[in-house]
């Protein structure tokens, strides 16, 4: 499967590549070419530190560490990096945070992450929250906070200096309720863990940002970092020489997991206006794409690291978008009519909310129709095969890029929420669903089966797209 690139830089995007040493801001909406732009400048920064070493006689390898959201977008991207770097003077890692912290760490052995999710619940069940709220809530603290720290999470004084951003103003977590979360839930797991001896997740991140590390790395580009944990940013930052040259890219738009931070100074980021930069004009989307996912994502809360799509700055047209009503069935049958009348080189993925066995119908189907296809969720390199369509679940889409985009069976049962209209899970698909579709060049669409439909497709504006009947 091809990879969709822009690799000449536009008048906005110029800027960005100046070298400067330090911490550098990529902001930007979905489809301004963040990632391009920053493996652009990663190869103009290696160029300067190349000159230097020559300069000075130093033969020593750049050390490099490019670090992404999962293990597809980290494909992708290697993609990008290795035809634009010469590596041959580099010593270049590029992974996830979980695989580099493994990777680094001595004999670390990790949990499965369900056993650590039931405990959770157990422990939440005396409080007056939904599970999917309680796991995201301790996800969200622990991520946040350094163990030491954890108790900042209800202290009044460190809450005007920590204040959760990014989500829905429902469920409230006022005082009392953080207290409830402290005592009846995170303490009790972290104790929990301790008493077993068992790791989860974030430990990984804390130990990285505790330890003191033998290695430092000369450049660093982080990718999609809104969903970096402050843990995990702590932990990147702990690995820096005095001298360096750090990028962090991302669109809190575009934010799917509960890690916000609200001060890069609070996680040892101190980034001054002249280095910070923000893309607006879309490249990657047409106009009806645009327009389609927009409404998806107005409203919600907006900081600063956030920017909203540009519809004006979009400049090609395509057709709209459309939303095909049905029986799982005949949405497949839809689908294998639009496959059938596609070009042979143009790129498809069909998403879904938790992809595995949800998609093997589909699977089945494309099968059937003798439609090869390639699983993408979670592929540790870029697939390099002749195949058209790509499976994956929405999130695994995260960064990728594909000519046309079709998010299968959009229900309620897969995207649970609570019945407010500003609730913060409802807030959280929105987020997804938005970045999913934004994925598309050409052209997007999603499918559902009337009566059991996401509440996310009433935050759609009928006008920007065709509704279709299958």
């Amino acid at each position: 499967m091809r990879v969709l690139r822009n690799v000449k830089p536009t008048s906005e995007q110029l800027p960005v590549l100046n070298y400067r040493p330090g911490f550098v801001l990529i902001r930007g909406s979905a489809g301004s070419g963040k990632t391009t732009t920053a493996v652009l400048r990663l190869q103009t920064v290696t160029g300067v530190w190349r000159r230097e070493q020559q300069r000075t006689g130093d033969d020593s390898p750049i050390r490099v560490l490019v670090l992404t959201f999962n293990r597809t977008l980290r494909g992708y991207v290697e993609e990008l990096v290795l035809r634009q770097l010469k590596a041959d003077s580099l010593d270049l890692t590029l992974s996830t945070f979980a695989r580099w912290a493994l990777d680094t760490l001595d004999s670390v052995s990790l949990m499965d992450s369900g056993e650590g999710a039931r405990e959770i619940m157990r422990l939440g069940r005396s409080l007056d929250y939904a599970p999917e709220f309680i796991a995201d809530e301790v996800a969200y603290v622990l991520g946040r906070f350094l163990p030491e720290q954890v108790n900042g999470y209800a202290n009044p004084e460190v809450r005007a200096t920590y204040e959760r951003t990014g989500r829905g103003p429902v469920p409230r977590v006022e005082r009392p309720q953080r207290e409830d979360f402290l005592e009846e839930v995170i303490r009790p797991y972290l104790t929990w863990k301790k008493e077993r001896g068992v790791l989860d997740w974030n430990d990984l991140a804390v130990k990285m940002a505790l330890r003191d590390p033998t290695e430092q790395y000369d450049i660093v580009l982080v990718d999609e970092a809104q969903d970096f944990s402050a843990n995990q940013v702590r932990g990147v930052v702990r690995h820096l020489p005095d001298t360096h040259s750090t990028a962090f890219v991302l669109d809190a738009v575009q934010r799917i997991y509960p890690h916000a931070f609200d001060r890069w100074t609070e996680v040892g980021v101190d980034i001054a206006a002249a280095d910070s930069f923000r893309l607006k004009d879309n490249h990657r989307n047409t106009k009806q794409v645009a327009a389609f996912a927009r409404p998806l994502v107005e409203g919600l809360p907006l900081d600063d690291d956030g920017t909203l799509p540009d519809l004006e700055s979009c400049v090609r047209e395509g057709p709209k978008p459309k939303v095909v009503r049905g029986q799982f069935r005949d949405q497949t049958d839809w689908l294998l009519e639009f496959l059938g009348d596609l070009p042979d080189d143009e790129s498809v993925a069909l998403l879904h909310a938790k992809g595995g066995g949800y998609l093997d119908y589909a699977r089945g189907r494309l099968n059937e129709a003798d439609v090869p296809f390639v699983e993408m969720q979670g592929r540790p390199e870029w697939p390099q095969g002749p195949e058209q369509v790509g499976l994956s679940t929405l999130h695994s889409a995260k960064g990728l890029e594909f000519d046309h985009v079709i998010i299968l069976g959009l229900s309620a049962e897969q995207m649970p929420h609570g019945p407010e209209e500003d609730d913060a899970q409802l807030a959280q698909h929105r987020r997804l669903v938005a970045m999913a579709l934004a994925r598309a060049r050409k052209s997007a669409a999603l499918t559902y089966k009337p009566g059991e439909e996401s509440r996310v497709i009433d935050f759609l504006d009928p006008a920007t797209f065709d509704a279709i009947d299958a």
